[in-house]
């Protein structure tokens, strides 16, 4: 995960293509003749061994050690076999980037008998030298007329980027922006993406203020984590939209190896974009139409949509549209309808959707959108136009676009048609108002930002504190210690009771016998009736994969109220054991009493690993094997309450709870603190590859394990969304007043404390921190804050019990971004004003510098008013840097953390002094 010299690569100045000639078909030529057709204002070279005077025009020579000058970027276009060698000898030339354009290097395989793409990341990897490919397009930059593609057209100048993985795919979608007049800040494919991958490409482009939106075409994602650590950053900023293709087993280019419990990779995709507030869309027409109102449209203010039309029909349709895709019809108000009442036909419906009827003109539609402006119901309208002989498309559009400027209603329009509209629809693009085709992708459309919306608001949700962080598991990490000693890859029936019991979450009671005559013991203390069930090796592990016999296996008897009903039922009991699990050791039997006051929906709740994504929180229902694959629903580890009901809500079991529940918000709520304490053991545990609570049911206490089955690996499955550090917590006590603080990593859940810290403050310390005074702090201002990435940002708090004993309060906060490379982070310090005098500051700022330095980042940087003497003051005391920087007028603080380890480092450090 680096943007090490893309800018290189993205902003050449000068370009050498390896290979090109003037034959006919030749790629490296086609590459050519595309930058002299987009006219590259920098330097051209051709490297050929045959020795070519001229290609096209532009000079070559026959290797690349005699070109003269060292180009910024090369590309390659030479036949599979040389291209290892070619990557090497540019990389020892000095060259930083180089696009490969070879295809076939996937299937092409050297002497040791791995794919040719590896020999090309090992020869880059020994230079330095960054590589784009093998097997890409290549690469556009329209705003400086860089086309280093082999692609048939030229892309629009625009502010969109896009990343795609296919060559064919990009093509392809050059030629339907053109047509839309969609235009690109950068445009690219990875193609095998050896070196430079996703996360490099998010990294530069969320940076980058020429860049409002990111489109990604994905086939696979080799890099989760850092993955998913750039697009969570990028997608804070600008829309991130991403079209997932190989969702079925048969699509899948490279097949996944399925953890236990899924039937489909894809659902694991779906989980990640979500998490990281990614709007996924099910293909290019979705992803352009969703580009239209996500970067026309203002943020909803509502999720309700009003609709006008010409005519019943299109409403109907669109109306239709809306109920498939779950979405809202706004309700309009007695004086809206009253207003509308007076131009409209006394048979309008008096309702959403509006007809306007036939014969509305250009004044008609302007005054329903007045009115509908008006309405503090309505803040999303859609406008639809059918072609007729009164009507004029083109008034009636320059009408709407008219009445629309200046309120705050999000107008998109749908003109259905195509040759008598088209003028309209120009009208419309020039405007910047969004339009389609017909109402169906109108809908969709409008559908697809409310969609978008509501992953984002994911990453500003404050949860409520649940997880306790702090608790000591001791005893689960003896349990899993112990049976992995013993080669153990499961824990018995008994042993998984006792993982779940530690981390507070209830279960049956159950008592576990040898044999029948101790079951027969058991029963005799107060001869209720009992359920019996057979333990043996097999049913300790998770989420079991049957065969359609084993699905008959029947492995527990209930209600058995006598001796010889028990004699029997363990009898049935093992013949079935023997019968469907014959290899599998046996391990006793457990005996739970009939009625324990449980019951309601039952649930199927656990953890489960894959290779590539690490641990899955999964939810969904418990019973028959066809109803718990169809519901299961998976989120990624660590959750919150948030995104624990989110997962949730996504389940049919959800929409039963709803309805069924003799107390729905309770149970609701159980199963949320369930699934949040199996992210968090999926986190402190990971030696545990798979849980499996099915079913949990409910009492009046909460939610019930009743059959809980755990199974280990040695090798940690770690996730790709870092959880919360707990080895950074540290107490300390503060000299002057006594206090005793806990300094620790921020949560989401500190979000209230923070708000009022930063509200108690002084309004000189509030400047001092902010560079301006600042009364109040929204919801978002603090999320920001505290829903961090621990990964790319740290934030240290030191809180303290409140002395009037209410809970905890933040005295103080110190916090540090780091970019993608890690060179260098940017620290910012605040302390409470009552906290003068107690070393507070110095303190915050000594464990975040041993941190930073500790992850190897290079350097700490700051800025700091130049009279705000209390923070020069410490930054002197800790060996800071400090300069007075005349353009801002601020002091510029430095502090060397590590030395650079390479060339690139040093460069790029000195550039950004």
């Amino acid at each position: 995960m680096s943007t090490r010299y893309l800018e290189s690569l993205f902003n050449p100045e000068s370009i050498v293509v390896v290979g090109a000639s003037e034959r006919p078909g030749n790629l490296g030529g086609i590459v050519l003749g595309n930058l002299l057709d987009g006219k590259f204002p920098g330097r051209l070279a051709v490297v050929n061994r045959k020795g070519y005077k001229r290609v096209y025009g532009v000079a070559c020579q026959a290797k690349i050690s005699d070109l003269g000058f060292v180009p910024d970027l090369a590309i390659v276009c030479t036949p599979p076999i040389t291209v290892p060698r070619v990557i090497r000898r540019l990389g020892e030339q000095g060259v930083r980037t180089a696009i490969v354009m070879t295809g076939g290097m996937s299937r092409t395989h050297s002497k040791s008998g791995k794919p040719l793409m590896y020999s090309v990341r090992d020869a880059a990897r020994k230079t330095g030298l960054r590589v784009l490919g093998p097997n890409t397009i290549g690469l556009m930059v329209p705003g400086r007329r860089l086309n280093a593609t082999y692609a048939h057209m030229n892309a629009l100048p625009g502010r969109v980027a896009f990343v795609g993985q296919s060559g064919t795919i990009a093509s392809s979608v050059i030629d339907w922006a053109v047509a839309r007049g969609v235009g690109f800040s950068y445009f690219l494919t990875l193609g095998d993406g050896m070196d430079i991958g996703h996360e490099d490409l998010i990294d530069y482009l969320a940076q980058d203020t020429q860049t409002r939106a990111i489109l990604l075409h994905m086939e696979n994602i080799p890099n989760p984590g850092g993955f998913m650590s750039a697009v969570r950053v990028a997608s804070r900023t600008k829309p991130v939209i991403a079209v997932k293709s190989g969702r079925v087993p048969e699509s899948e280019w490279v097949p996944h190896v399925l953890p236990a419990g899924l039937k489909r990779s894809d659902p694991i995709y779906d989980a990640m974009l979500k998490r990281a507030g990614v709007l996924r869309v099910d293909g290019l027409g979705q992803m352009f139409d969703a580009l239209e109102t996500l970067t026309r449209m203002r943020p909803l203010r509502r999720e309700s949509l009003a609709i006008m039309a010409n005519g019943v029909g299109p409403g109907v349709m669109a109306v239709d549209r809306l109920a498939d895709l779950g979405g809202e019809m706004a309700e309009l108000s007695e004086q809206s309808i009253s207003s509308l009442a007076e131009i409209l036909p006394p048979y309008w419906t008096r309702k959403n959707p509006i007809d306007l009827n036939y014969d509305a003109t250009p004044e008609i539609y302007a005054q329903a959108v007045k009115i509908l402006a008006k309405d503090r119901n309505v803040a999303n309208l859609l406008v639809m136009y059918a072609p007729t002989l009164t009507g004029n498309s083109l008034e009636i559009a320059n009408a709407v676009v008219e009445a629309a400027r200046g309120t705050q209603l999000n107008v998109f329009t749908c003109w259905l048609g195509q040759s008598t509209v088209m003028d309209s629809r120009d009208a419309f693009y020039k405007a910047g108002v969004p339009s389609f085709f017909n109402p169906e992708k109108a809908v969709m459309a409008f559908m697809q930002h409310v969609r978008h919306q509501r992953v984002q608001r994911l990453l500003t949700e404050t949860p409520e504190s649940f997880t306790d962080h702090f608790a000591d598991h001791s005893g689960t990490r003896e349990l899993v210690t112990r049976a992995l000693k013993q080669k153990r890859r499961y824990l018995t029936n008994q042993e998984a009771r006792r993982v779940v019991q530690e981390y507070g979450l209830s279960t049956l009671n159950t008592l576990y016998c040898d044999d029948v005559e101790e079951v027969l013991q058991v029963f005799s203390i107060d001869r209720r009736p009992v359920d019996i069930t057979i333990l043996h090796q097999e049913v300790c592990h998770p989420f079991m994969d049957l065969t359609p016999a084993q699905c008959r296996y029947k492995g527990t008897v209930k209600k058995v109220n006598s001796e010889q009903a028990i004699i029997d039922g363990c009898r049935f009991l093992m013949d079935e054991y023997l019968k469907h699990f014959p290899d599998s050791g046996f391990l006793g039997f457990s005996v739970q009493h009939s009625y324990q006051h449980i019951g309601g929906i039952e649930f199927s709740v656990g953890i489960t690993r894959d290779e590539t994504y690490g641990p899955l929180v999964v939810c969904g229902a418990a019973g028959a094997q066809i109803n718990i694959m169809s519901d299961r629903q998976i989120a990624l580890p660590p959750l919150n309450m948030v995104l624990a009901r989110e997962l949730l809500g996504r389940t049919y079991m959800y929409k039963l709870l709803e309805e069924y529940s003799l107390r729905p918000e309770e149970d609701i709520r159980a199963v949320c603190e369930t699934l949040v304490t199996l992210s968090q053991i999926a986190i402190d545990m990971p030696e545990i590859r798979g849980l499996e609570i099915s079913p949990l049911l409910f009492n009046d206490n909460g939610a019930v394990a009743v059959n809980v089955a755990i199974d280990l690996d040695e090798k940690p499955g770690q996730p790709i969304i870092q959880p919360y550090p707990r080895e950074l917590e540290e107490r300390v006590v503060l000299p002057k007043s006594g206090r005793e603080v806990i300094i620790r990593p921020v949560l989401a859940e500190d979000e209230p404390a923070h708000r009022a810290f930063h509200e108690h403050q002084s309004p000189e310390s509030i400047r001092y921190r902010f560079f301006q005074y600042r009364k109040h702090f929204s919801h978002e201002d603090v999320a920001q804050m505290v829903q961090i990435d621990y990964d790319r940002e740290m934030v240290f708090i030191a809180n303290a019990q409140r002395e009037d004993g209410q809970g905890e309060e933040t005295l103080g906060t110190v916090r540090t971004w780091t970019d993608a490379d890690n060179l260098r982070c940017e620290f910012a310090v605040m302390v409470d004003d009552r906290m003068k005098g107690e070393g507070l500051g110095i303190r915050l700022m000594q464990k975040m510098i041993e941190y930073c330095r500790a992850r190897g980042t290079v350097e700490m940087v700051g800025d700091v008013l130049p009279d705000n003497l209390p923070m020069l003051q410490l930054a002197e005391h800790l060996g800071f840097e400090i300069k007075y920087n005349n353009e801002e007028d601020v002091m510029d603080l430095r502090l060397v953390l590590n030395e650079p380890t390479s060339q690139w480092q040093k460069e790029r450090l000195q550039r950004k002094a």
